[in-house]
């Protein structure tokens, strides 16, 4: 999603040429339907360097005859597979031990201690677009909605029983990177039985499906009786698009849910902890970020690595009212926005 303004840019400085993406099934689908593709190639491996699988997968991107790779990914894997599918122009970034197989290579800034200095990913993408010559300024997200995602997600809405003179807000508890990204699931319970009972709010309790036990624990744990619940019933990526272009408001961990509810202009609350925003600014007037200083954050871990009381410091000590208070205060913008 963070690659939309590149993609965009690519589409305008190669107007008349092929451009497909590779990647995994689900992940593609978001780009369905949208005018900065002709097509997908469908990654259907497993990932790692097997490689009988990456020889699969290079031999179906060599079909297409394509002049130039662009490698969103840093790994090696990526850059091995396009050299293997014989593409002679491959740009990316110089890491993880792939700079050889690069035909033009961008160099990550570093800190004095050899770390890696944090750049937002839409800018850190967009530079490579410039390498070819796009004009990769972009920073806004789109994804297409195709009629037939829009029209399922107001039937199903219809169905539930949503009064469209109320605030539709969902909620996603989960994160699919770590425990380490988690706000507490009877947190976001709380803050969704606050919208309810202040502002009249309709919740969409959300979920990936190996999300569902936390979704599950949300639902539990809130008074008031969610609208939709995904903790029950699977939800697809073109549903999630055609609900957040609806919703009011995102409550969210820093996970693929927030770019989705950018991208189709819900506002959004995102509860940071463990990992650094710098990575994903994303320079959205409708979003708040909610973190406390923790002296161990951003440690950037899948799971947090202390016991005893700063066991998930970073994410417990984030409270219900910071949150709330930063949902009410984009519900309120929101709200004015409509008056406009």
């Amino acid at each position: 999603m963070m690659a939309t303004p590149l993609l965009a840019a690519l589409r305008k400085q190669y107007e008349h040429s092929l451009i497909r993406c590779v990647g995994k099934p689900a992940v593609m689908n978001l780009l369905s339907g949208g005018p900065l593709t002709e097509g997908f190639i469908a990654d259907e491996t497993s990932g790692g360097l097997k490689l009988p699988a990456m020889l699969r997968l290079s031999r179906r991107i060599a079909e297409g005859n394509f002049d130039i790779a662009v490698l969103l990914p840093n790994s090696f894997r990526s850059a091995a597979i396009a050299r293997l599918a014989g593409v002679r122009r491959i740009v990316g970034y110089s890491r993880d031990a792939r700079g050889w197989l690069l035909s033009d290579r961008l160099s990550p800034k570093k800190n004095d201690a050899g770390g890696y200095i944090p750049v937002p990913m839409i800018e850190y993408y967009n530079a490579i677009g410039r390498v070819l010559g796009a004009d990769a300024t972009g920073i806004g997200m789109h994804l297409p909605l195709s009629d037939s995602d829009d029209r399922q997600a107001g039937l199903e809405l219809e169905s539930a029983g949503h009064d469209q003179s109320r605030p539709l807000v969902m909620l996603n508890p989960g994160a699919a990177f770590g425990s380490s990204k988690l706000w507490p699931a009877e947190s976001f319970a709380a803050v969704g039985d606050l919208l309810t009972q202040r502002h009249g709010a309709q919740i969409i309790v959300n979920a990936a499906p190996s999300e569902q036990a936390i979704a599950a624990r949300v639902t539990a744990a809130m008074k008031c009786r969610p609208l939709m619940d995904f903790s029950t019933r699977t939800n697809t990526l073109g549903l999630l698009k055609g609900l957040l272009a609806r919703c009011s408001l995102l409550i969210t961990n820093d996970t693929g849910a927030r770019h989705v509810g950018v991208a189709m202009g819900s506002a959004v609350v995102t509860v940071f902890g463990s990992t650094d925003p710098a990575w994903t600014t994303l320079d959205y007037p409708l979003e708040r970020i909610v973190r406390t200083a923790s002296p161990c954050a951003p440690c950037q871990k899948k799971i947090c690595r202390l016991s005893g009381p700063g066991h998930h410091q970073c994410m417990r000590s984030i409270s219900v009212d910071e949150v709330l208070s930063a949902g009410e205060e984009l519900l309120r913008q929101v709200a004015e926005g409509r008056k406009q």
